[in-house]
C-alpha cells in the first residue's frame, strides 16, 4: 500500500506555489547552505572594504569586527525577509520583484545603520543619539555600498535562473528524443512476447495481456511521469513475468526486496529499461540457463537498487549491438538528474560473466525538498 501522505496527494495550492517558485529568479534563501555562502561572501566584502579604507599598514581588527557585525546583520536580516516574501515576489513581474527586493534591502540597511549609530555613536554630542546628530555621510555610504552589491547579487541570480531554465528546457527536449528511441524497441519485444504466448497457452496469454496493458498505460503517461518506487517495482515484475513465460527455464528471476518498500518518488519506467537490457543482452543470446537478481539495500544517503544478470563473456561472441544499452543508460542518467539532482546516479559494473547496474536513489527528491 502506498502512503496517502506522499507527494502525489499534495494540494493544488501547494503544487501551484511550487511551480511558481520553480521559475522565479530569486533562489531559495531559507536553507543553511545559502546562509553559509552568504556569510562567507559578506566576510570577504568586509575584509575588502576595511583594507580599502585603512590599507594594510593601518588595518585594525577592532574596526574589522565592528564592520563585520554591521554587514552580517544587514545580510542576515535581508535574507530572512526575502526568504519570507519570496512567494509574494514571485507573483509579480521580474522588474517589480527586483525593485521591491532592492527597496527591502535598502530599508534594512538604513534601519541597521541608524541602530548602529545608537550603539556606536560617531558624533561628539556627548555620546547620546539624536536624529540630527547622525553621521549622514556614513549612512549614505552604507546605502550606496548596499545598493551596488545587492544589485550585483540580484543580477547574478537572474542570469543563473535564465541559464537553469534553458538547461532544463534542453534536458526535456533530449529526454523526449531519447524516450522516442527507446519506446519502439520496448513495444517490439513485448508485443512479440504476447504473440508467441497466444499460440502456446491462450489463458496465460490473457494474463500477459493484462500485464502488458499496465506497461502500455505507464508508457503512454510520458517520459516525465513520476510514480512511487513500489509501483515501479510492480511494473518491473510484470515485464519479467512476460519474459520469463516466453523464455521458460532459460531465465530465473530473484527479487530480494525489503518487506516494506521505502516511500520514494521515482521517474516512471526508470527500472524497466535496465530489466529489458538484462533480458536482451544477458539471457536471450545464450541457450544455457541464466538468472536476473534484483536487490534493494539502504545506503548512507539513500537506497541502492541493483539489477544483476548473467551474460556471455563478450558481446563480440554474440554479435549483439549494444548501442541500445548505452542509449538506455543515457536516458536513465538524464532522468535521474532531472528528478533527484545531486546524489543520484547509475553505476555500471561489467564483471565479465555478470553485469550489474546500480541505481542510487536519494531518500528525497529535489522537488520534495523544496516543498518541505
Amino acid at each position: 500500500m502506498t502512503d496517502p501522505r506522499s507527494a502525489h496527494t499534495s494540494s493544488p495550492a501547494a503544487s501551484s506555489a511550487t511551480q511558481l517558485l520553480d521559475g522565479f529568479f530569486l533562489p531559495d534563501l531559507c536553507n543553511s547552505r545559502a546562509v553559509l555562502v552568504l556569510l562567507a561572501v559578506s566576510e570577504g566584502l568586509v575584509l575588502a572594504l576595511t583594507l580599502i579604507e585603512s590599507g594594510l599598514p593601518g588595518f585594525s581588527w577592532t574596526r574589522f569586527a565592528i564592520v563585520s557585525l554591521f554587514v552580517q546583520w544587514v545580510a542576515l536580516v535581508s535574507v530572512a525577509l526575502l526568504c519570507r516574501s519570496r512567494v509574494w515576489l514571485a507573483r509579480v513581474s521580474v522588474m517589480v520583484a527586483a525593485g521591491l527586493a532592492m527597496l527591502l534591502i535598502q530599508v534594512v540597511t538604513l534601519v541597521i545603520s541608524l541602530l548602529g549609530e545608537l550603539a556606536f555613536p560617531l558624533n561628539d554630542g556627548g555620546g547620546y543619539f539624536t536624529l540630527w546628530g547622525t553621521d549622514w555621510a556614513w549612512v549614505a555610504r552604507n546605502q550606496l555600498v548596499s545598493a551596488i552589491f545587492s544589485a550585483m547579487a540580484l543580477r547574478y541570480f537572474y542570469v543563473q535562473s535564465q541559464w537553469r531554465l534553458q538547461t532544463q528546457a534542453e534536458l526535456r527536449s533530449r529526454l523526449a528524443a531519447l524516450q522516442a528511441n527507446i519506446r519502439p524497441h520496448f513495444f517490439f519485444n513485448t508485443l512479440n512476447t504476447v504473440a508467441s504466448l497466444i499460440a502456446i497457452d491462450p489463458d496465460k496469454a490473457e494474463d500477459m495481456l493484462l500485464e502488458l496493458a499496465q506497461l502500455f498505460r505507464a508508457v503512454l503517461k510520458g517520459g516525465d511521469a513520476i510514480t512511487s518506487l513500489e509501483a515501479e517495482v510492480q511494473l518491473g515484475k510484470g515485464y519479467l513475468d512476460i519474459e520469463q513465460t516466453r523464455l521458460g527455464e532459460r531465465m530465473s528471476v530473484d527479487w530480494d526486496l525489503p518487506h516494506s518498500l521505502p516511500d520514494i518518488a521515482v521517474p516512471q519506467l526508470i527500472l524497466q529499461p535496465l530489466l529489458e537490457n538484462a533480458v536482451y543482452h544477458g539471457i536471450q543470446p545464450v541457450v544455457a540457463p541464466g538468472d536476473i537478481r534484483i536487490t534493494l539495500t539502504q545506503g548512507a544517503t539513500g537506497w541502492v537498487l541493483s539489477i544483476s544478470n548473467s551474460k556471455p563473456m563478450t558481446d563480440a561472441e554474440t554479435s549483439i549491438d549494444t548501442r541500445g544499452n548505452r542509449m538506455a543508460h543515457q536516458n536513465i542518467r538524464a532522468r535521474l538528474e532531472a528528478h533527484f539532482g545531486e546524489g543520484s546516479a547509475l553505476e555500471i559494473d561489467d564483471q565479465g560473466e555478470r553485469y550489474i547496474a546500480r541505481l542510487l536513489l536519494p531518500s528525497r527528491s529535489s522537488g520534495q525538498e523544496s516543498r518541505a
